[in-house]
């Protein structure tokens, strides 16, 4: 039976890896202005061909879940190579935090979202999060001078500590905040949030994502805004 791609998240290097360096991939989109250009260079058309797979890291989704539930999912997160991690989510929004030099798990967090009776209108998907970082350069030991920022298929918001993968508590209430959808849903899963949110300055901004062409009066579009510490 062939592999479901979903399963795993691959690494590969040449020479040297591409992320390395400067290059980075700090940003879902590569960078602040979402241009998903890298400048790396070590990885060329000349040397494709000679690249192998450093590790190779499994999320676990298809040992630990039904094949229902794994039909009703989407993998389309692009990871993030920030503050010494590569960090991405799963269809089921758990972080992942990686060593990108061996693949090992740093930390992971689960925001057990519902799966149960949920039919979410993009399928069950989290295409990436956002990194922030605190201006302030007191206490290195401080919880939560950096964060990193998901958006749910149920509509929740989550600051987690880059460090430790906990939740920061001073962020909403415990550590995330619920969006309300500003109406009675049809059906558990026509709003959701699929999109990595983005950090602009101390605010972090998610969008919203709702299911097309279902009725006439649907649930907003609505994008929001939110302070990054509070």
């Amino acid at each position: 039976m062939q592999r479901p791609i979903f399963a795993a998240v691959a690494f590969f290097v040449g020479i040297a890896c591409a992320f390395a360096g400067e290059a980075g991939w700090s940003h879902y989109g590569g960078d602040e202005g979402g241009s998903r250009y890298s400048t790396a260079t070590q990885i060329t058309p000349g040397n494709i061909e000679s690249l192998i797979r450093a590790w190779e890291f499994s999320t676990g989704d298809l040992v630990r879940r039904d094949r229902k539930t794994m039909r009703r999912s989407s993998t389309q997160a692009t990871p993030i190579l920030v503050g010494n991690k590569l960090l991405f989510c799963t269809p089921f929004n758990e972080i992942i935090a990686l060593n990108p030099a061996s693949g090992k798990s740093l930390w992971r967090f689960d925001p057990h979202i519902t799966t149960e009776k949920v039919f979410p209108a993009n399928k069950f998907n989290c295409r990436g999060v956002a990194y922030w970082e605190s201006e302030i350069k007191g206490n290195v030991w401080r919880a939560c001078t950096s964060r990193v920022f998901e958006a749910t298929n149920d509509g929740r918001i989550f600051s987690i500590d880059a460090q430790t993968g906990k939740t920061c508590a001073d962020f909403g209430k415990n550590g995330e905040v619920s969006i309300d959808p500003g109406m009675e849903l049809n059906w558990p899963g026509e709003f959701q949030i699929t999109s990595a949110p983005i950090v602009i300055g101390n605010t972090v901004i998610v969008g919203s994502s709702i299911s097309d062409n279902e009725r006439v009066n649907a649930p907003r579009g609505t994008v929001h805004a939110y302070d990054t510490v509070t």
